[in-house]
């Protein structure tokens, strides 16, 4: 199946690439003078290898990625260095009075290129003003080396030293500071080898692939000039350099277009579960096929180019599977159609935008008025696209003429894609058994039938699923799923229960439970019919199969615990299968949130009717009660496996119970009781007649 799949779309693409296929040949070297000059047969762009390389050496050698460590023990080394030759210097200061000039010269011993004059002035200096020098020195160098100090900057912090200098000291003090603390700088820091080649290979792993476009015509190497590695990387990229019909290459050529339309395929078999129907599938490579072979008559015409709607197709795909579908096909044509219009960069711009455009306008369309819109969509887009190409590429001024001819084929490919698309997805959706968003609002009307049956015979389960509806909706807006099929398939999933309304307690009002007359298995599978007669009344309305599939996924194989605890309690024998609904677990994401909305709306209400909800001068028991009840419910679905073959996750699984409990925190929030108005005494009327008769 999917090799037949696979070759339907790659058939079409070999011949299209064979029509394009280059002819010429030629064989350069680097550095070479070229004797002919060769132009782009087809505008490109292309990832440049030769440029990238450059740019990520040039990263690579980048300064900025040395890493820089720094080394606290020259901190610490340094001061210490320096309170040595202080204390040193105290001690020679006290001997000063002896011989002024051997001290002088000690100083200058005791401190490396200190000259005589400033030794003679550290000696001599009253005591108060060394303690200032010598305060300040420490401070100073403290400072400089609490920041970084490289070795290319350490004669840049030296000169800077004087403006660290507290003011409040006199000049030749602040001096004296500065000749004290200038021999003790060094750097601090040192290069990480291997933090910093993490750094550059990071640096050039970043740099992002150079993009090079080409345009259709523009000269890759002109006759006389040398030859460039740049030139020969384009020639190379366009297959200029292979010979005519190298047959080596054009297998080659032919294994890619296999994997291109190998990887199509199994795009669309993952991006969702309707396109897993071997049905739905051959539609969608049918339509692709039948677009390409028509657009190879259309498209290169060029008063027809901008008129073929191809956006009629990727719409109808939106409307009949989903947006992502549309998209692969959507550029999938447009690359093929770019193809044949000469690899028309414009060509394929403009059937992708255009086809997008519409997709995104009609995706989910819930009303008629929704395709026209689609159209205009495609239409102001396609124009708005050609246009731009046009003015891009600069090879022919667009003057009125061209941009009214643009224009007036962007409204026909318009109002072609929407009609075929209007026209035709309803007779496929059912010919294909697809559900479209029209078909499922038609469903949710109250007058249907079963609809209409179920509210007037059996109105408490009708009202049960309309709060089910609501709360799976919502909850299927926030993991991905349909919420409009969620919605429309609560409302028929309950649907069985019309046949006995009288064994389910929400149709029980005012009534005898008849349960109490009946043993806990025959209860149990009164209950579990509901499911199998809904399924059997579903399909006998020709409901659409992903909402029968609900009604019969919507209880997965759940244990119908009141009477399977009833039956133990008893001391009946007791085998758990009699007591579970007859399956399969949910297999879709909107089974999954309906049988999750179905057991918490019923678990809620059952809650507030038996008066568990609420407590007086507790504003928070509602909360805290309701979230209770959600999170047990799901516990119980998940570790009963319930939910084991749904595509859900354990995350999207939390965003629905936030939705849950929001909506009905809403619904069961706790109300203010308006105390009654005062009432006048009332007078007594008497009747004149009936007195006097009396």
């Amino acid at each position: 199946m999917w090799i037949t799949v696979a070759l339907t779309l790659w058939l079409p693409l070999v011949a299209l690439v064979y029509g394009a296929w280059e002819a010429s040949g030629v064989n350069f070297r680097p550095g070479q003078i070229a004797d002919r000059t060769i132009k782009a047969p087809y505008t490109a762009t292309f990832e440049s290898q030769l440029l990238t390389q450059q740019a990520r050496r040039e990263a690579y050698d980048d300064a900025r990625n040395v890493v820089l460590v720094r080394d606290p023990s020259v901190e610490a080394a340094q001061l210490e260095a320096l309170n040595r030759v202080l204390t040193q210097l105290e001690n020679i200061r006290s001997q000063r009075s002896t011989d002024l000039v051997a001290t002088t010269q000690q100083a200058q011993a005791a401190l490396e290129g200190l000259s005589p004059e400033d030794a003679q002035l550290l000696v001599s200096l009253s005591d108060a003003s060394w303690g200032r020098i010598e305060a300040e020195a420490r401070r100073v160098l403290a400072t400089v080396l609490a920041e970084e100090v490289r070795s290319d900057n350490v004669a840049q912090v030296k000169e800077q030293l004087p403006e660290r200098v507290s003011l409040s000291l006199n000049a030749v003090e602040r001096r004296l500071v500065v000749v004290l603390v200038r021999s003790f700088v060094r750097p601090n820091v040192r290069v990480d080898e291997q933090a910093t080649r993490a750094a550059r290979e990071a640096a050039a792993q970043a740099v992002a692939p150079i993009m090079v476009t080409v345009q259709e015509g523009q000269v890759i190497v002109r006759d006389g000039d040398p030859v460039t590695p740049e030139a020969l990387e384009k020639l190379e990229f366009f297959g200029l350099l292979s010979p005519r019909q190298s047959w080596p290459e054009f297998l080659g050529m032919l294994a890619l277009l296999g994997l291109w339309a190998a990887a199509f395929v199994l795009a669309l078999y993952r991006s969702t579960q309707h396109t897993r129907q071997s049905r739905q599938l051959l539609l969608i490579v049918g339509l692709v096929v039948v677009t390409l072979l028509a657009g190879r008559l259309v498209v290169p015409v060029p008063e027809l180019r901008y008129a073929f709607p191809v956006a009629g197709t990727v719409m109808l795909l939106a409307v009949l599977l989903d947006f992502r579908t549309a998209t692969l096909a959507s550029w999938f044509l447009a690359l093929a159609l770019g193809i044949l219009d000469g690899f028309s960069l414009v060509t394929t711009l403009v059937a992708g935008f255009g086809s997008l455009a519409g997709a995104a306008v009609v995706w989910r369309a819930e009303r008629t008025m929704t395709f026209l819109w689609s159209g205009l969509a495609v239409a102001v887009s396609t124009a708005a696209t050609a246009l731009a190409g046009l003015l891009a590429l600069g090879r022919q001024p667009v003057d009125i003429s061209l941009a009214g001819n643009v224009v007036l084929q962007s409204g026909i490919n318009g109002v072609l894609s929407a009609s075929l698309c209007f026209l035709s997805f309803s007779l496929l959706g059912r010919l294909l058994g697809i559900t479209t968003h029209l078909q499922l609002l038609e469903l949710a009307h109250p007058t249907q039938p079963l609809l209409a049956r179920l509210a007037r015979e059996a109105p408490g389960t009708y009202h049960h699923s309309l709060v089910v509806g609501n709360l799976a909706e919502a909850a299927a807006e926030v993991v991905g799923a349909d919420p409009l099929l969620a919605r429309v398939a609560c409302l028929y999933h309950d649907i069985g229960k019309v046949l006995h309304p009288e064994l389910y307690v929400e149709n029980q009002t005012n009534r005898m439970n008849v349960h109490e007359a009946l043993d806990p298995q025959t209860s149990a599978r009164l209950i579990k019919e509901h499911v199998t007669e809904g399924v059997k009344l579903a399909k006998r309305a020709r409901l659409p199969k992903p909402i029968v599939d609900i009604v019969q996924q919507h209880h997965g194989t759940t244990l119908i615990k009141y009477f399977y605890v009833k039956a133990q309690e008893r001391g009946l024998p007791v085998d758990e299968r009699d007591f579970r609904y007859p399956g399969p677990r949910p297999q879709s994401k909107e089974a999954a949130v309906v049988l999750l909305a179905d057991s918490v709306e019923a678990a809620v209400r059952a809650a507030a009717q038996a008066g568990k909800l609420y407590e007086p001068g507790d504003p928070q028991c509602v909360s805290n009660r309701l979230a209770e009840i959600v999170d047990r419910i799901i516990r119980d679905r998940l570790e009963d496996g319930q939910l084991d073959e749904a595509d859900l996750t354990l995350r999207q699984i939390s965003e629905i119970r936030r939705v849950f409990l929001s909506m009905l925190e809403g619904v069961y929030h706790p109300r203010i009781e308006y105390p009654e108005p005062p009432r006048e005494p009332v007078t007594p009327v008497i009747d004149e007649r009936a007195a006097a008769e009396a």
